[in-house]
């Protein structure tokens, strides 16, 4: 069975987007991908459209200026040219991932393509059932037609508050024409999925995104805080940093004022992957180590080093972060009200505590340090959730099964036609 892969990009994501899918599949199934941005050297991924880089360069410059009207996810081309290109032809099964950001691939075409092939579609946020947010945090008009004053605009463009309502109305008659099979990683999108008047007719399968379990797992700690440059005697605190006046959804605020309120009476280093600048006023009570962006080999490092991984975000469907540092033995600390307590099994693998109450997050990150037995539990724990629920081969192995079953009832379907 062959499957094409259709999404933004290849490399960025390439663990829960098709990119590395096709190392772990047996020699029944392929993979191809279709792209926007094409960053590998694959022959496996093909951008869309195909050709002129000047062309493409035209069209991006056309998606940009749509936006800026409110226009963005509907312009696009690349649904009406894919379905003439030989890998589109040749595929068994279309699997979409994230096709609206800044994508070429419009939910226009959904409904043609649908006919053509069977269509599976993983939601990696909300979008889909929203008038255009990503995630609509206390807003509930996704589950009425996002009518009236949009509070949270997904980007700037005129009419930007107001535009919802429209966008809403065409997916409710796009996915009504279209015959899709949802995929979600979490409990906490499967009930969205049940609440949205866009979505809820359409078959969904809960699948968690998986991570290579022998490849993530703990390092010898004192060796992984010499590599970072740590004081083998600190305890760490690791979470992945951002700009805390860029953030709208990981709760950069929320942790910034709880390791405010946290005085530690011992050394603590906070760990800091991406970019740690709003962080760097605590420099006189904690040891700060800024790695920059990393992943892989030195991300499993870090979160080896880790005593700690903090993961406060106030949206999130998923959460892999938080399975990675799970998968190194180290507790996790979340947010109530997303997807991560599930995610974590909390209490079994972390603790949960309130959303936006940086006191609760404080209390709860002194409790993991100081508690050195309830610190191993946990890291146990998270482990054996770890290797239980969210391998790789799993993953892989539950989308062979949905992909067998919406090829053969699409083909039952063209038989009987």
């Amino acid at each position: 069975m062959k499957i094409l892969h259709i999404n933004y990009t290849d490399l960025a994501g390439g663990r829960f987007t098709g990119y590395y899918m096709q190392e772990a599949l047996d020699a029944q199934h392929s993979v191809e991908m279709a792209v926007w941005e094409k960053k590998s050297n694959s022959n496996y991924v093909h951008k869309i459209p195909p050709g002129n880089p000047f062309l493409h360069c035209i069209l991006d410059k056309l998606l940009k200026l749509s936006s800026r009207f409110g226009l963005d996810r509907l312009l696009g081309f690349g649904g009406i040219a894919i379905k003439n290109l030989a890998f589109f032809k040749q595929a068994d099964v279309i699997h979409i991932h994230l096709i609206h950001n800044f994508s070429n691939f419009s939910i226009l075409s959904l409904p043609h393509i649908s006919k053509l092939k069977p269509v599976v579609w993983t939601l990696h946020d909300p979008w889909a059932m929203t008038g255009g947010c990503e995630h609509s945090f206390d807003c509930m008009k996704w589950q009425n037609g996002c009518s009236g004053y949009c509070p949270y605009p997904r980007a700037k463009s005129l009419f930007q508050h107001r535009i919802p309502f429209i966008h809403w109305k065409l997916k409710k008659w796009i996915f009504h024409q279209s015959e899709i099979t949802l995929v979600v990683a979490s409990k906490w999108m499967e009930y969205r999925i049940k609440k949205s008047p866009l979505l809820n007719h359409l078959p969904c399968h809960t699948i968690p995104f998986g991570i290579n379990i022998e490849k993530f797992r703990p390092l010898p700690k004192i060796e992984s805080k010499i590599k970072l440059g740590i004081p083998i005697e600190n305890k760490v605190i690791a979470f992945r940093g951002m700009e805390i006046n860029r953030d709208k959804f990981k709760g950069m605020k929320y942790l910034l004022e709880a390791l405010k309120l946290y005085k530690p009476k011992e050394a603590v280093t906070l760990l800091i992957f991406e970019n740690g600048i709003s962080f760097s006023s605590l420099s006189s009570e904690y040891h700060i180590v800024n790695t920059g962006w990393i992943d892989g080999d030195d991300l499993i490092c870090g979160l080896s080093a880790a005593d700690i991984f903090v993961m406060p975000s106030i949206q999130e469907s998923f959460g892999l972060m938080a399975v990675e540092a799970m998968a190194c033995e180290t507790p996790v600390v979340v947010f109530e009200g997303t997807s991560l307590p599930s995610v974590i099994n909390a209490p079994y693998g972390g603790l949960a505590v309130p959303a936006k109450n940086s006191q609760a997050l404080s209390e709860a990150i002194n409790s993991l340090l100081v508690d050195d037995n309830l610190r191993e539990k946990l890291a146990k724990q998270g482990r054996n959730l770890v290797e239980n629920e969210y391998s790789f081969e799993r993953y892989v192995e539950k989308h062979i099964q949905v992909y067998n079953d919406v090829w053969i009832k699409h083909r039952s379907k063209i038989t009987n036609s």
